[in-house]
């Protein structure tokens, strides 16, 4: 979703192989998630009270309301963004739980009488309160500052100063119909013990993956993950469905946060039609993390499948002298 460099939403629209990756965003291309209201004084709040929730994000998600007295509400798959008013009596806590669908980012969101009184982004957005008591109103963190590539923006892919790592072979993954560098100088399979830490999820066919310094480098492909297919299509196809795999990827370590999108830019890959991303993202002084910062490189290719296949990379900070080997990787591609 599009942001302003103040990190709200102008406008609104994974394969599940790398965990502790890059959060936020949200995603490119309609609704609105950074709401926010100035928190004011009020008289206390007696008898029936409105709460509104907005659930917002790019695709669909499981909508779960706790209710006062047990009561629970359960929407599947519901188109976003959903807005509903419930009514409750002050001092009854009221809940809503989203889950993303495709390991999208989403946001909750509750206000009474207008004001913001809990927000939340992330793959599962969670909001609670209860009405009356203000020591249950949490509107911060409105999620981290985003500025993300629009659609109409080219921001090219820099040539990466220095020398990059030695290519030993080459990768074939045929499930994506792709192939590239299999690169040295360090590079190797992640041991089964390293894997919990630098891929909790599903690997692809591939992953080459660096220990250095307390970090993982790494790369690997897979074809888009099916559930954001819905993104694949109009004229901005590529761009679309490569900011819906890039959101997969990306991790809100903490609510001070930041991604900035460096690079949106097109491309020829072995003759076929391709689109770079490159986002950032810093973590804040609140993330429980060594690392500080890192980037993530994704080319998402059209192979002439059903499916686009793409090309991810991830560096966490330090990766400065490793960054020429994303070029390196990229001009290695090949279709099959």
């Amino acid at each position: 979703m599009p942001y302003s460099r103040e990190g709200r939403r102008m406008r609104a629209p994974v394969p599940r192989w790398v965990s502790g990756l890059g959060a936020a965003i949200l995603f490119c291309y309609g609704g609105v998630f950074a709401i926010g209201s100035a928190a004011r004084v009020a008289a206390p709040l007696t008898g029936p009270v409105t709460v509104t929730y907005l659930i917002d994000g790019h695709g669909r998600a499981d909508v779960a309301l706790e209710l006062p007295g047990g009561r629970r509400e359960e929407m599947k798959d519901v188109g976003l963004p959903l807005h509903r008013d419930i009514d409750v009596h002050a001092g009854q806590p009221v809940s809503v739980i989203a889950t993303a669908a495709g390991g999208l980012l989403v946001r909750c969101e509750m206000q009474i009488k207008g004001e913001t009184v809990a927000a939340d982004t992330n793959h599962i957005a969670s909001c609670t309160v209860t009405p009356g008591d203000r020591s249950t109103y949490r509107p911060a963190p409105m999620g981290p500052a985003m500025e993300l590539a629009q659609s109409d923006d080219i921001m090219k892919l820099p040539r990466y100063p220095g020398k990059s790592s030695p290519v030993i072979g080459r990768l074939t993954d045929r499930a994506a119909g792709l192939s590239y560098a299999r690169l040295g100088g360090g590079w190797a399979s992640p041991s089964r013990e390293q894997l919990p830490g630098a891929a909790g999820r599903t690997l692809s066919l591939w992953v080459e993956s660096r220990p250095e310094r307390g970090w993982f480098a790494l790369y690997g492909s897979d074809r888009l993950s099916p559930e954001l297919f819905f993104s694949y299509k109009g004229e901005r196809r590529l761009f679309q469905a490569a900011m819906a795999q890039m959101e997969t990827f990306t991790w809100i370590y903490s609510p001070d946060t930041i991604f900035v999108d460096l690079v949106s830019q097109p491309l020829t890959v072995d003759g076929r039609e391709a689109w770079v991303l490159v986002r950032q993202t810093r973590m804040g002084a609140k993330a429980d993390t060594a690392i500080r910062s890192e980037l993530q490189t994704l080319v998402l290719i059209d192979t002439g499948k059903e499916r686009p296949a793409y090309l991810y990379v991830r560096m966490p900070d330090p990766a400065q002298d490793y960054l020429p080997d994303v070029n390196r990787l990229i001009s290695s591609i090949r279709v099959l």
